[in-house]
């Protein structure tokens, strides 16, 4: 029995051995026994399929032989830790097998039982390398390229909804002044620089994480580290992991972009779009929307409003003599001034040009009134403009002159109309009859417009009379308006609406046309030499066509030009001198003659006058209205007599009425008179016969010249 229990125990042990055996060769791990040295004293079937070499031809062989020369010392060094330090040890390193390419292994050590072994667990972790390098390499792009882009990146992990792991890219600190470092002490350091004003909207985006959702990107402000302000857009994607049937929150991936200057460009361009850009005033758009809302307000409420509409009496002065940049620094001294005047929660906007609109809330006509004189005594100045400028100013109603804006803002400007042309500085309120006024006129200049085009100008013609001979041959043309309606129109009545409008120089090219072939048909008739004067503006004297208009006009006619006389007041002369004296020359190169009209009302210096190529001079009729008894008039007429002989200039009065004044102007030597005294204006007809026969002028005993044939038009 012995015997068989022990050869039973034996069968026993050899397949229990059979079984280790088995297990050793055939593990998925290459076990080695080495020495000290490193030779290899026991290897399994894993092991030498690592090397590449047969099991048999292992034993014996250093096992530092399969390492790289490199890698060499750190494994003797590891194998010494082994057997000095007595414990396990572990080491990551590629191995070279004969015949194959590298491997990247993991060693475990331990020594065996006798002391003088190790023993090596061998593990291929070549895969888990490549995967664990290209995910390295992955981060490292991925960090890389988050590094280079505006955005701050940042991420979370999280475990049962607490906090595992966070990342911030570094451009954390240009955005928000805050390094990686101190968003790791403190993952949710930016929730305590949002702004106080957005801390609702930012709540609101946070319960939406909360709650699972990816939120919409918001835009909101924070401040930075410094202490400025930032916007920035903030946006980011939750994912969830259900355990348990219970969703959770596993990720949180977003990104900051600062957008301080986009918001900034966005402000400028929604400012500039509804402001107007050298004030900073509301434009018009923003004001009809203003209005709109505050007339909302007052319906409700049975609050009155006024409504000034304001323009700068003489600004065009200032922009045509002192050029645009002085003009746009007064336009930004009326608006400093205009908001001084009023109060914060009235409205002051600048349409256009020298226009502006003030709407004051809850204002009647008498507090109306007195922020228009309040503006108007104030008065617009800016450096270099020694005269100050003023303001004329229409004011109306709501809701009484309106209950809409349009219908305010076209009343207003009705009555500001009528207070510029009552001589400015001062304020109008709306009537009803300014707007019968104003439609008169509308009518007006839309009848003057086809007022050339229907022949509907006629010409009549002022005599002169020369006061030493008592004959005329030279005459003033003055132009009249048949009017298919209002019939005879005189010049004031139209005058001032076609130079607004522009149509002063149409009517001026009408008038030089029509002088030149009266000149020529005269000359037919057998009339003789004459000459006539032209009163022009100074706007038509700008024209860059003006010598041509003149020169062609003669030409066509073939009249002389000595025969055509270019009357030009004072105010012309001085609107743009060195353009006027250039017209001027070639007027007098080319023959034809120039005066001064009005002379003496103006605010012409001698120096300028003498180095114009003038002929004549003609004195304002207010100098010779009460010119025999008026001792100041007296002077100055008798200043400009003695400028003209000086200059060798002849001197015409005009508006002589009375014999007195002919017999004051005859005893101080005047050559040459005008005026009803000797004849009315006359047409071209009714003219005509009276130039044909000298007999009809005579010359009275007592010095009166007159006309014989009796004058009918007044």
């Amino acid at each position: 029995m012995q015997n068989a229990e022990l050869r039973h125990v034996r069968d026993e042990l050899e397949a229990t051995l059979g079984k280790f055996t088995d297990l050793y060769d055939f593990a998925p791990i290459g076990y080695f026994t080495l020495d000290r040295g490193g030779t290899i004293l026991a290897v399994n079937l894993s092991g030498s399929a690592l090397l590449g070499i047969a099991r048999g031809e292992v034993l014996g062989k250093s096992f530092p032989e399969f390492v790289s020369d490199k890698s060499r010392t750190d494994f003797f060094e590891f194998l010494g830790r082994v057997f000095a330090l007595q414990r396990k040890e572990s080491l990551e390193m590629a191995l070279h097998p004969q015949g194959h390419d590298p491997l990247f292994v993991r060693i475990d050590a331990a020594l065996c039982g006798s002391g003088i072994e190790c023993r090596l667990a061998v593990s291929d972790i070549s895969e888990q390398k490549r995967v664990a390098d290209a995910l390295a390499k992955s981060e490292e792009q991925y960090r890389a390229i988050v590094s280079n882009i505006n955005e701050y990146v940042y991420s979370a992990s999280f475990e049962n909804d607490a906090l595992v792991s966070a990342y911030h890219s570094p451009k954390c600190v240009a955005i928000t002044g805050y390094s990686p470092e101190e968003y790791s002490r403190d993952p949710f350091l930016w929730l305590s620089m949002v702004h106080e004003d957005d801390r609702e909207l930012v709540s609101h985006f946070l319960d939406a994480i909360r709650a699972g959702k990816n939120p919409e990107p918001i835009r909101h402000r924070i401040r930075h580290k410094n202490g400025g302000e930032r916007w920035i857009l903030n946006s980011c994607t939750v994912q969830r992991r259900e355990i348990e049937g219970v969703a959770t929150i596993s990720r949180l991936d977003g990104f900051i972009l600062d957008i301080t200057e986009l918001k900034l460009a966005e402000e400028s361009i929604f400012f500039l779009a509804h402001h107007d850009p050298l004030t900073g005033l509301p434009n018009r758009s923003t004001l009809y929307q203003r209005i709109g809302q505050v007339m909302t307000v007052a319906r409700r409420t049975s609050k009155s409003i006024a409504l000034l509409f304001l323009d700068i009496d003489g600004f065009k002065q200032v922009n045509d003599t002192l050029g645009h940049d002085v003009g746009d620094r007064v336009l930004q001294s009326v608006a400093r001034r205009l908001k001084e005047c009023t109060r914060y929660c009235d409205i002051v906007s600048r349409l256009g040009g020298d226009e502006f609109v003030i709407m004051l809330w809850d204002c009647g006509a008498a507090e109306a009134t007195a922020v228009a004189n309040k503006i108007i005594a104030s008065g617009f100045t800016v450096a270099k403009v020694s005269a100050a400028l003023n303001a004329s100013i229409g004011i109306s109603l709501f809701p009484q002159d309106g209950t809409d804006y349009l219908t305010l803002l076209k009343h207003a400007d009705i009555a500001m109309y009528h207070a510029k042309k009552s001589g400015g500085k001062r304020h109008q309120f709306f009537t009803r009859k300014l707007t019968e006024h104003a439609r008169e006129r509308f009518i007006m200049e839309a009848d003057l417009r086809h007022a050339v085009e229907r022949n509907e100008f006629v010409l009549y013609y002022q005599p002169k009379v020369d006061l030493i001979t008592g004959k005329s041959r030279s005459m003033e043309a003055l132009i009249r308006w048949q009017h298919p309606v209002k019939g005879f129109t005189l010049p004031g009545n139209f005058i001032g609406i076609a130079e607004e409008t522009g149509l002063l120089t149409l009517i001026s090219k009408w008038t030089i046309r029509t002088v030149c072939r009266q000149l020529r048909q005269w000359k037919q008739q057998g009339v003789g030499l004459l000459s006539v004067a032209i009163n022009l503006s100074a706007t038509f004297f700008q024209q860059a066509d003006f010598e041509e208009t003149i020169e062609s006009a003669l030409y066509e006619t073939g009249v002389p030009p000595e025969c055509l006389e270019l009357e030009l007041t004072e105010a012309t002369l001085m609107s743009d001198p060195e353009k006027v004296l250039a017209s001027m020359a070639a007027m007098k190169a080319l023959g034809v003659q120039l005066s001064i009209d009005d002379f003496g009302m103006g605010y012409s210096c001698l120096n300028y006058l003498k180095k114009l190529p003038i002929d004549k001079l003609k004195i304002d009729q207010s100098f010779i209205h009460n010119i025999a008894y008026d001792t100041d008039n007296m002077a100055v007429v008798r200043a400009i007599m003695s400028i003209g002989r000086s200059m060798q200039l002849k001197v015409i009065a005009e508006g002589v009425e009375n014999a007195s004044q002919l017999a004051w102007l005859q005893a101080e030597g005047s050559e040459e008179a005008q005026g009803f005294y000797f004849s009315r204006p006359l047409s071209a007809s009714r003219l005509t016969p009276l130039l044909k026969q000298e007999a009809n002028y005579l010359h009275n005993p007592r010095g009166r010249l007159r006309l014989r044939e009796p004058q009918l038009l007044t």
